[in-house]
């Protein structure tokens, strides 16, 4: 293999990295038009990687908005193969320390939403291209670019672009961890809707982000004239919370911390803590039993707790609660399962909990498993081992959604190691930059024999 200078590209990838953080790609249906179906703030990250990639001599094509597909022109004529990436952020929440798309850095840490979800990679597979340009590596296989713009909400983006292009015979997505995810739990969001006992000294709630993120702030109104239980409960469990009242009102802001849904026990849950006040700060039946339901991430309220040997364990996430002071209650929750699960089973399951109130399934998509004895597989999982031989080898299998659900033939590769801090989707969301040469030595790696393989 040419032996080549990666140490030359850093400093112009760092750079990118910055771009593309400091565009706020955050999904806005309000604002969307046609070609711009999730809202001017994505669009504007998909044109500005689109000029880019033109000016540096790539052929592209953009789907309507929902995905931009970027190829070499010396592309080959074989198998296609997909290398899967995202240009949306979830949303901003509290807690942000400085600006969330400043990409500033400091020590040696790149901070800002979407740094780690994953706008480092989005780039550091575009340089991995740039070096197959400049070195003019030839490729045997057709190598494709994909960037999604609806991957942190409905990929919507991948459901209009699979109808339109043809299915890989491999794929990967940089959009987790190392060393490689060979499958995905199965994912299932429901909106819940119901009416609220009028009984209950609740009288309104609005907490959390998204279904997909651990709650990290949470309004709960009591009706009730004794701030001082509230504050007497918080202070013993040692939780930060503000706490306000009139005649007829007692208004806590409750704080937990922000996690990525997939590994809920990572995050502290705000909503679960404003029910747990209401529950047992002011003991109120309803918001007890809810409690009892719906507050332990790993399902058990719900009698779906469960485990396999390939895939771990259940996770539950009560992402949104919202009552509106008149007696109707919305919830979002996400619920990422193992093999020993159906979609239909859980909504049996969990139904059965909510007799009288109404589901809505706006997400679900089930578990995925691909044979890790694919030579594609172990040339990535070779070329990992060479890179970084301290770090473990062991494929395994992810709680999150990435495009594996919409993509055939599809893994996880990287960017973030097994033990790095999960800082996606939480405040000051930051990336390591000590090791991006070795990352982009990696990937270009790896993209070359794709490129060059006979048999996937």
């Amino acid at each position: 293999m040419v032996k080549i200078d990666y140490k030359q590209y850093v400093d112009a990838l760092i750079k990118d990295i910055q771009n593309l953080v400091q565009i706020p790609s955050v999904r806005n249906l309000d604002q969307a038009s046609e070609g711009v179906p999730y809202g001017p703030a994505i669009a504007q990250a998909v044109e500005w990687l689109e000029e880019k990639a033109q000016s540096d001599g790539f052929e592209t094509k953009n789907y309507q908005g929902h995905v931009l597909t970027i190829e070499p022109k010396n592309n080959g004529q074989g198998q296609r193969v997909e290398i899967a990436c995202h240009l949306d952020v979830v949303d901003v929440a509290a807690g942000w320390e400085d600006d969330p798309f400043s990409g500033k850095i400091v020590d040696n840490r790149l901070y800002g939403r979407g740094s780690d979800d994953m706008k480092r990679a989005d780039m550091l597979v575009y340089y991995a291209l740039k070096i197959i340009r400049d070195y003019q590596i030839p490729l045997k296989n057709q190598l494709v670019w994909l960037y999604g713009t609806d991957e942190e909400c409905n990929m919507d983006d991948m459901k209009y672009f699979r109808q339109q292009a043809p299915e890989p015979s491999f794929a990967f997505t940089p959009d987790g961890n190392f060393p490689l995810s060979i499958g995905e739990k199965g994912a299932l969001t429901w909106t819940i809707r119901g009416q609220w006992p009028a009984d209950s000294l609740v009288h309104s709630i609005k907490g959390g982000e998204g279904a997909n993120v651990v709650a990290s702030s949470c309004q709960i109104a009591l009706k009730a004239n004794n701030p001082e239980a509230a504050e007497a409960y918080c202070q013993a469990k040692g939780w930060p919370a503000k706490v306000v009242s009139d005649s007829e009102l007692v208004v806590i802001q409750v704080k937990g911390k922000a996690a990525h849904s997939s590994v809920p026990e990572l995050g502290t849950n705000a909503i679960v803590r404003a029910l747990d006040i209401a529950a047992n700060a002011y003991g109120d039946n309803y918001a007890s039993q809810l409690l009892d339901r719906i507050g332990a991430s790993d399902g058990s309220g719900l009698g779906i707790d469960s485990a396999t040997e390939t895939m771990g364990a259940l996770t539950f996430n009560l992402g949104t609660l919202t009552l509106d002071g008149k007696g109707a209650y919305q919830m979002e929750v996400d619920i990422r399962y193992p093999d020993a699960w159906t979609s239909e089973q859980l909504y049996d399951r969990v139904k059965g909990h909510f007799p009288e109130a109404h589901f809505e399934t706006t997400f679900d998509v089930p578990w995925t498993l691909v044979d890790a004895k694919r030579p594609a597989i172990q040339a990535l999982l070779k070329q990992f081992e060479e890179v970084f031989p301290s770090e473990d080898q062991a494929p395994a299998v992810s709680g999150g959604v990435t495009y594996s659900k919409y993509i055939p033939n599809c893994v996880g590769f990287g960017a973030a190691m097994a033990d790095d801090p999960t800082v996606a989707h939480q405040a000051n969301e930051w990336i390591d930059l000590s090791n991006l040469e070795d990352l982009l030595r990696l990937y270009t790696q790896v993209i070359i024999e794709l490129g060059q393989m006979e048999d996937l």
